[in-house]
C-alpha cells in the first residue's frame, strides 16, 4: 500500500500553525510498513481540496486527510470529500446526538453549526471521536481508501492510535515495517560523499538519501520488510558498506557535538577555549551537551584582534590555543581565528589551533563569509579537529 498525507487549513498555509500531524502521520506509516511517497497542504477551499483528494487517489492507496472537519463555514473538508468521491452527505442523527450529550457535559448548549458535523459522505464508515465534536470517517472507494481525521492533534491522535492503525492492520493486512537509521558524516562535501555512495542511492529497498547540516551530514537509511529484525539486517549491510567508504569520516549514530562529548568523557580530558569571533561558535557547540560543558574550564572570547593576513591570523589561533590552555589549566586549548582578508569571491580563512602535551596542532580552511551559517561551518571544522584528536588518544 502506497500512501499521500493531505493537510487541510488555511493556516497552515500562512506559516501560522505548524504541520506536526504529518510528522506523526509519516512515523506512524512507516511502522506498520505503509510507504509515503508525498505530503501536501491546501487552505479551506471546497474547490481546491477536492481537487488534490482526486490529484492523490490517481496516485495513492490510500489517502489520509487531516483538518477541516470542525463546524465554521470555512471547514469543507467534509463536502470537499463528498465531491470529489461522487457521493452525497449523509446526515446521522446517533453523531448529532454524541455531539449534543457532549455539548450538554461542558453545561453549554450546541451552537446549529455544529450540526454540520453529524454530516458525513454516502457509504462512509464512521469513526467516532470521544476527545471532541468531530467525527473522523473512512471512505473505501474503486481508486482507493479514504481516510478523513480531525486537525486537532489530540483527538487526531487519538483516533489514529485507536482506530484508524487497527483499522489498517486487522482488516487491510498492513503489518510490515518500515525502519530508518540514521547515520552523521563529517570532513566531506556533500558531493564528495554522493559520488562514493551513488550505486547505494539508487537502491530502491533498502534506500539512501543524504542531507546537508552546517557541514555536518545526515545518511538517512531505510529499509521495508516483513518484520523488523529482517529490516534490521538489510540496514546493517549498507551501513556496513558506508563505514567502508567514508572510514573517519563516518561517525555514526551521534551527531558531532555528542561524539566530542563523549570522547572527552572516556578520555578523561578537560578544555579551554578561544574565540575570536563574537558569536562564539565552539563554546555554542560545546554547551550543547552536558558532559561536553563539564570538561570546560574557561573561555576567552576576543573578537577585537583580527589580524589582517592568512598567517597572522594562524599565529594567532596557535597563541590563542596554548594561552587558555596553560591559563585554565586545562588539557587542551582548542582556538578558532578568522582573517579580516575577504577575497573578491567573498571568501575569508577560518584558523584553527589545537594546544596538548605534545604540541600544536595547526588546521585552516576558507569559507563563503557571505553565508549565515559561516561560523556555524567554522566551528563544525573545530570541532572535527579536537574529534580526530581525541580518537587518536
Amino acid at each position: 500500500m502506497n500512501a499521500e498525507i493531505l493537510a487541510i487549513g488555511s493556516e497552515l498555509l500562512l506559516g501560522e500553525t505548524i504541520d506536526t500531524n504529518s510528522a506523526y502521520l509519516a512515523q506512524q506509516l512507516a511502522a506498520i510498513g505503509i510507504n509515503l511517497f508525498r505530503k501536501s497542504v491546501v487552505g479551506d477551499n471546497e474547490e481546491r481540496i477536492a481537487a488534490a483528494i482526486s490529484e492523490a487517489l490517481g496516485r495513492a492507496d490510500l489517502l489520509i486527510c487531516t483538518g477541516g472537519l470542525g463546524p465554521t463555514v470555512d471547514d469543507v473538508t467534509r463536502e470537499a470529500v463528498a465531491r470529489a468521491l461522487q457521493r452525497p452527505l449523509i446526515f446521522h442523527q446517533h453523531l448529532l446526538d454524541q455531539i449534543e450529550a457532549r455539548f450538554r457535559a461542558f453545561g453549554r448548549p450546541m451552537p446549529q453549526s455544529n450540526r454540520r458535523q453529524a454530516h458525513v459522505p454516502e457509504g462512509a464508515r464512521i469513526v467516532e471521536n470521544p476527545r471532541g465534536t468531530a467525527p473522523a470517517f473512512i471512505v473505501e472507494d474503486a481508486r482507493g481508501t479514504v481516510v478523513v481525521l480531525p486537525g486537532v492533534p489530540s483527538e487526531m491522535r487519538y483516533l489514529w492510535e485507536n482506530a484508524i492503525l487497527p483499522y489498517l492492520r486487522d482488516e487491510r493486512g498492513e503489518t510490515g515495517v518500515i525502519l530508518v537509521r540514521t547515520l552523521h558524516a563529517v570532513g566531506l562535501g556533500e558531493s564528495v560523499i554522493g559520488e562514493l555512495l551513488a550505486d547505494l542511492m539508487t537502491q530502491t529497498n533498502p534506500t539512501l538519501g543524504i542531507s546537508a547540516k552546517r557541514a555536518q551530514y545526515e545518511l538517512r537509511i531505510g529499509a521495508r520488510a516483513n518484520s523488523r529484525a529482517d529490516a534490521e539486517a538489510m540496514i546493517a549491510g549498507v551501513e556496513a558498506t558506508i563505514r567502508e567508504r567514508l572510514g573517519a569520516n563516518l561517525l555514526g549514530a551521534e551527531r558531532l557535538d555528542q561524539t566530542v562529548a563523549r570522547l572527552l568523557r572516556e578520555r578523561g580530558k578537560t578544555i579551554a577555549l578561544h574565540e575570536g569571533v563574537a558569536s562564539a561558535p565552539l563554546y555554542r557547540m560545546l554547551s550543547a551537551q552536558k558532559d561536553a560543558l563539564a570538561a570546560l574550564r574557561g573561555v576567552i572570547i576576543h573578537p577585537a584582534d583580527i589580524p589582517t593576513d592568512d598567517e597572522a591570523a594562524q599565529s594567532l589561533a596557535r597563541t590563542g590555543a596554548v594561552a587558555v590552555r596553560h591559563q585554565w589549566r586545562a588539557d587542551i586549548g582548542l582556538a578558532l581565528q578568522p582573517s579580516s582578508v575577504i577575497a573578491a569571491d567573498g571568501f575569508a580563512t577560518m584558523c584553527v589551533a589545537l594546544a596538548h602535551d605534545g604540541g600544536v596542532n595547526e588546521w585552516r580552511r576558507r569559507f563563503d563569509m557571505r553565508s549565515e551559517d559561516v561560523w556555524d561551518f567554522a566551528g563544525t571544522m573545530a570541532f572535527d579537529a579536537l574529534r580526530q584528536y581525541l580518537a587518536a588518544l
